[in-house]
């Protein structure tokens, strides 16, 4: 134990380089991700919008008709709803654009998409009873 303390004043300031070093070196050697897209995930299934409650937690391309979009400056975040097979609050399914992504659209969600059958792709995951998927970028949304 005296060795030990003895030699405190030496194995301290060596400790202290060794995790010095181990934390520059983690800023320096990282992976590189820049071209995964950790938010949207390749679908593991497609599927009609009316299956979807059936595969929450899961990555998919959910297809089907937007029976009714609306955006909803109101509730926080400023959202656009996109609902699948009926209008609110009925819908199957819905895709939620929040307002920090709406400036990605060249032309409002809920103008471009209403009527029209489109395909969603991320992650379904449930909000008070109805399966949806948010969207982040455009590139999530096909014709």
């Amino acid at each position: 134990m005296r060795i030990i303390r003895k030699n405190l004043k030496y194995i301290f300031p060596f400790l202290i380089a060794i995790m010095v070093l181990g934390l520059v070196l983690s800023r320096v050697f990282q992976p590189d991700d820049s071209n995964i897209d950790t938010k949207t995930p390749e679908p593991e299934i497609r599927i009609n919008a009316t299956l979807a409650s059936e595969y929450v937690g899961r990555s998919a391309e959910v297809c089907g008709e937007v029976s009714s979009a609306s955006y909803v400056p109101r509730i926080d975040g400023k959202p656009t709803f996109l609902n699948f097979g009926h209008p609110h609050p009925d819908q199957y399914f819905s895709a939620v654009i929040w307002n920090n992504n709406r400036g990605k659209w060249n032309q409002p969600p809920e103008r471009q998409y209403r009527d029209e059958r489109i395909c969603v792709t991320g992650v379904i995951e449930m909000h008070e009873g109805t399966p949806q998927i948010i969207v982040y970028d455009p590139s999530q949304i096909s014709n």
